[in-house]
């Protein structure tokens, strides 16, 4: 019995059989990156069963079996046909590595200001693009941070997406001189974000 630390390359020679509880957990984080950790993570845990002369077995238990990651990590048509079917699915819906993405996070001692600084935002951006004439900066709605209040301060989030970092740098920079942040805002970017907290 163990965490997900198992799965990261320890070798463990009489272990023949590997079960995975709630499997589908990872999958619904706020993370556009959440199916391709799932897949990763199952991969390599499975990968713990039967490294020897012994045969392995593996289960998974899940609520998603037909969500793409799960599908592809309990059969045997392998990383490249799962990679296949991720990339068409982040084409369509304009996400790395088809654009360059980034998270703003609002922060404020009042909950009321951050959330109605990030609330605007996409409005801000359809400015930005009818000022540049053209459709590259693209903005979520402005959500809760996965963890909403940290150190007294309340958190949202926005994720951007445009073609190249540049692209989201300049927008900000267009929205800040537009609208002033005031002093008891904090306002966090992060372009290529690993993780949505």
């Amino acid at each position: 019995i163990g965490t997900q630390m198992i799965a990261k390359g320890l070798d463990f020679p009489n272990v023949t059989l590997v079960g995975v509880l709630n499997a589908d957990t990872s999958l619904h984080r706020p993370d556009p990156r959440a199916s391709e950790r799932t897949y990763q993570l199952l991969a390599q845990v499975s990968g713990r069963a039967g490294r020897a002369e012994k045969p392995g077995e593996v289960y998974i238990q899940t609520f998603s079996p037909e969500a793409p990651a799960i599908a592809a990590a309990a059969s045997d048509c392998g990383f490249a046909a799962f990679a296949a079917q991720e990339l068409a699915a982040r084409r369509a819906a304009y996400f790395p590595p088809f654009c360059r993405m980034a998270t703003l996070l609002f922060r404020a001692k009042d909950e009321m200001l951050a959330r109605s600084w990030a609330g605007p935002l996409a409005s801000w951006a359809k400015r930005f693009n009818a000022a540049r004439q053209a459709a590259l900066f693209r903005v979520s709605e402005a959500e809760e941070a996965p963890l909403l209040k940290a150190e007294g301060w309340f958190r949202y989030q926005v994720v951007v997406r445009a073609p190249a970092a540049k692209d989201i740098v300049a927008a900000v920079a267009w929205i800040e001189a537009a609208r002033p942040a005031p002093k008891d805002l904090r306002i966090a970017f992060d372009v290529d974000a690993q993780n949505f907290a």
